[in-house]
């Protein structure tokens, strides 16, 4: 197995516990809301995560979708860290295996190479 096949993999495997995760946030909106002290706040971040989910799956997007999951687990990480004062470990792990997953996909992230170019030999369309 290439090394781009299990960057898929694992962002495949991310792409699915954000699409989970949104989908939690939507179904059970009303329990959450109490939570976050906004009613519209689960259904907004549900969607997000349903649409970063999208784009990491989508092969055109799936750059884009690194970016903005990275930035969403960022916000989540701080989030917990700063406003509920828990050790943020389910994030710092997932974006720990974002980030895997962004260089075995795309080494060339890692070297400041330009992005467009993607691993000599490489199919895309996995």
């Amino acid at each position: 197995m290439s090394k781009q096949k299990i960057g898929v993999g694992l962002l495949y495997f991310i792409a699915f516990a954000l699409a989970a995760t949104g989908v939690l946030k939507i179904v059970g909106a009303a329990e959450a809301g109490e939570k976050f002290g906004n009613m519209n706040a689960p259904y907004i971040l549900g969607v997000v995560e349903l649409l970063i989910a999208v784009a990491i799956v989508l092969p055109k997007t799936r750059l884009l979708g690194v970016i903005l999951a990275a930035s969403y687990f960022g916000g989540a990480i701080a989030f917990s860290w700063l406003a509920e004062g828990e050790t943020p470990g389910a994030g710092m792990a997932l974006n720990a295996l974002l980030y895997a997953g962004a260089y075995l996909y795309r080494p060339s992230l890692a070297d400041g190479g330009p992005v467009g170019t993607p691993v000599a030999g490489a199919n895309l369309r996995s």
